[in-house]
């Protein structure tokens, strides 16, 4: 059986490895033993290549749906049903579980998984091949006989992360990523007013062992080369006792990775953040969101912004690179409350300061917020990406005006930061720390990339407002 799984991210400045599709994979080999699957990811395919996609032969073909490129998805949904008529298209992904039964307006696939896919996504090509019926498969949206959207029951979330085979990295071209990225974990015991992780995966969190991690960690060594490896766990440090597990291990195996992670600060110790430096952590990113400790309170961020620069100042000390991030727009924001989130980040210590604007999701208390308090400028998220300045709604205490100033006082300090378009400059940056990474063992490959690394950020990305 022929499968082709599309990744739809063409104009986005990262090249990644896409972790759903490969998760589905490896969990439908073990269940299935005829399977030969073609990934496109049209990030980093050849011109040769997507042509040679959309004259396969297929028998199901998926593509995971994101927001910011849901016009692209659209494109290759049309693509799809011209070049491979008759083949039945399934969609997936964070924004189909976000939008339900809506996703069916722009893109009339066959089916569309909602929730965690493997199972689904499994027991789907079962029903392809005849032996389930379609009724039975949670998880699962389609058509019926009369043209009818049905969705089935929501599967439960699978309780033993362990028990998904590692990603399916043989699928993909990795000698064209020029970083690992890893997951170590799924869902957030937080509740955060505008993230949607809680929205997708429940309030549930979940957890690898550590071994299981360390396992695809030398996979990923022995197989594809030294890369700087990113872990993208909404937090890693939910548990501050894997952490530590986990960079024991990396020191006594002696590893010698460098690794980038998402941290809470208000859950951090000096301890902790030695240890993590020992075992190669260079760089965190922290979601301070807002230096206002009334806004933190109204998006449910579970701490004062006292206990993050307390974090902020133990990462610093540990000599770890600090990326402080913060949102503009939260619910009972203003304009006073971003000019003090910017006077924050200008004494904070952090290394670099992003700010964004906020993209409510459907399902989050940030678009219930909007509905109930302000007036959206667009009627669905994935439109809200083609609005520039990217300001999506206003509130009677935060209005365009003040939103239009906030973005404007932001960029006067060099933080603002809504682009996620490719860039040459950013691509020739990112394979040139792979190739040091390849040839540069040790601290002086370590040393030498991090030079470069803070004279692109500080010089180039400046100077090409990227």
């Amino acid at each position: 059986m022929n499968i082709g799984l599309i990744f739809p991210n063409k104009d986005r400045r990262y090249k990644t490895v896409h972790l759903g599709l490969a998760y589905l994979v490896s969990y439908a080999r073990t269940v299935h033993n005829d399977l030969k699957f073609t990934i496109l990811d049209t990030r980093v395919a050849t011109k040769k290549e997507t042509k040679e996609f959309f004259n396969g032969d297929f028998d199901l073909i998926g593509m995971t749906v994101f927001s910011p490129v849901y016009f692209e998805v659209i494109r290759l949904f049309n693509t799809v049903r011209n070049s491979c008529p008759g083949v039945p298209v399934v969609l997936g992904g964070p924004y189909v579980t976000t939008m339900m039964e809506e996703i069916f307006e722009d893109t009339p696939a066959d089916f569309a998984v909602f929730g965690e896919g493997e199972i689904t996504f499994s027991e789907l090509i079962n029903h392809i091949k005849g032996t389930k019926e379609i009724s039975e498969i949670s998880g699962l949206m389609y058509k019926n006989q009369d043209g009818v959207i049905t969705k089935n029951a929501l599967r439960p979330k699978i309780k033993d992360l362990n028990s998904i085979p590692l990603p399916a990295y043989d699928t993909f071209p990795m000698k064209r990523y020029p970083l690992h990225r890893m997951i170590t974990s799924r869902g957030c015991p937080y509740a955060c007013a505008w993230c949607n992780s809680s929205s997708i995966w429940g309030p549930s969190y979940r957890r690898r062992s550590v071994e299981n991690v360390i396992e695809e960690i030398e996979l990923l060594l022995c197989t594809y080369g030294r890369k700087i490896f990113v872990f993208g766990d909404n937090s890693f440090n939910i548990s501050r006792e894997w952490v530590n597990d986990f960079c024991d291990t990396l020191i006594q195996k002696k590893t010698n990775i460098m690794w980038s992670v998402s941290v809470r600060a208000d859950n951090m110790t000096q301890e902790l953040a030695y240890k993590m430096k020992e075992a190669g952590c260079y760089n965190v990113a922290i979601g301070i969101e807002s230096a206002n400790n009334e806004v933190l309170n109204h998006i449910r961020k579970g701490a004062e912004i006292e206990q993050i620069q307390a974090g902020i100042k133990m990462l610093k000390k540990a000599g770890i690179e600090v990326l402080s991030q913060f949102v503009i727009g939260s619910p009972h924001d203003t304009l006073a409350t971003i000019k003090e989130s910017i006077a924050f980040a200008k004494q904070s210590g952090c290394d670099y300061s992003n700010f964004y604007t906020v993209l409510p999701f459907k399902g989050t208390h940030q678009w219930e917020y909007v509905e109930k308090h302000g007036t959206f400028l667009a009627n669905k998220t994935h439109n809200f990406h083609t609005i520039n300045p990217r300001i999506v709604f206003e509130t009677p205490e935060f209005s365009y005006a003040d939103r239009l100033q906030a973005i404007k006082l932001v960029k006067k300090e060099g933080f603002y930061s809504n682009k996620d378009k490719k860039s040459w400059l950013f691509d020739v940056a990112k394979e040139t720390a792979r190739m040091l990474q390849e040839t540069l063992k040790g601290p002086a490959g370590e040393k030498v990339y991090l030079i470069l690394k803070s004279v692109y950020k500080l010089k180039l990305i400046k100077k090409n407002n990227i």
